[in-house]
């Protein structure tokens, strides 16, 4: 993958993660996820753009004040790409941190897995 693609999948995938505009969100979401995306958390999975948007909505939802952002840049190796991140959550900031893991085809990201870091 080259530097470009990957700095298009990182700024593209926060700037969906933090788009509290359900139309804007989905708009931003083809450029880079696959249609069929799975995303795989410890709990659950959740197929597909609109499955991943409407877990979005929940977070909005649950916390207006919700804001993603990377920690360090996106890191690749061949079709996979690794990105570490923080979450601020509540009023009064409470950070949760971990890591997303992204299986990229045709450019896109096919398989999203996400890890979360111990509280």
């Amino acid at each position: 993958m080259d530097t470009q693609l990957i700095n298009r999948l990182q700024d593209t995938h926060l700037a969906i993660w933090n788009e509290k505009d359900r139309t804007r969100r989905d708009a931003m979401m083809p450029a880079i996820y696959a249609a069929d995306i799975r995303m795989y958390d410890k709990d659950f999975t959740l197929t597909g753009t609109e499955a991943i948007s409407d877990f979005i909505d929940k977070l909005f939802a649950d916390d207006a004040n919700f804001t993603f952002k990377a920690e360090t840049a996106i890191v690749n190796t061949q079709h996979g790409a690794r990105l570490f991140w923080t979450i601020q959550t509540g009023p009064q900031p409470n950070v949760l941190t971990g890591m997303d893991f992204f299986i990229v085809e045709n450019e896109k990201i096919a398989h999203l897995f996400v890890f979360m870091d111990p509280q």
